[in-house]
């Protein structure tokens, strides 16, 4: 708990996400702000108190630091860090509305990964957090609404989605819960 709060100390308010409670049940809602996006929101429920949503295109990228002919500038769309059971979880989440590129969220997740990154040395350094964010096990999710009516109609959830490579593919999401995405 005490890296979650070092972590919320470092970053700006305008950034972080918001978990609400809503009878009892806490909630992490996620929104896409785009125009043309069909899939606008997403409410994970059974976020613990103390977690923190980081918006990571909730700010400008800095355009006069990468080139971005790999990629280097792009993130998705949030990160949860979260406490489930005494062990800490950084949940990468990127909400598709169009087709999904693979490559494109790879991307996203790998950039997304490199922000992190820089919070996390940053604390080591202006902070005096030696072990942070490091220590908090990765999961990547891209939550997407499908193009076609037809699916499954039950969906497999597995806890092998611990690189941006095999992230966990969720469709049309309702309202998922933490412990079923952590595959608890």
């Amino acid at each position: 708990m005490e890296s979650l709060e070092a972590l919320r100390e470092l970053l700006v308010p305008e950034i972080q996400g918001e978990v609400v409670n809503d009878h009892g049940i806490n909630y992490a809602k996620l929104r896409e702000r785009s125009p043309g996006a069909k899939l606008k929101k997403v409410n994970i429920h059974g976020v613990p108190d103390g977690s923190i949503i980081i918006k990571l295109d909730g700010y400008d990228q800095p355009v006069t630091l990468f080139k971005n002919d790999k990629g280097q500038r792009q993130r998705c769309d949030y990160v949860l860090f979260t406490m489930v059971n005494g062990r800490g979880f950084a949940l990468f989440i990127e909400l598709k509305s169009a087709k999904v590129k693979k490559t494109e969220f790879i991307r996203q997740f790998k950039g997304a990964e490199c922000v992190i990154d820089y919070c996390d040395s940053a604390l080591k350094r202006f902070h005096n957090h030696d072990q942070l964010l490091n220590t908090f096990s990765k999961r990547f999710i891209v939550f997407y609404k499908p193009r076609v009516a037809k699916q499954r109609t039950r969906f497999r959830l597995s806890s092998g989605n611990t690189s941006p490579e095999k992230a966990m593919m969720y469709p049309d999401p309702h309202t998922p819960s933490l412990k079923s995405l952590l595959a608890l």
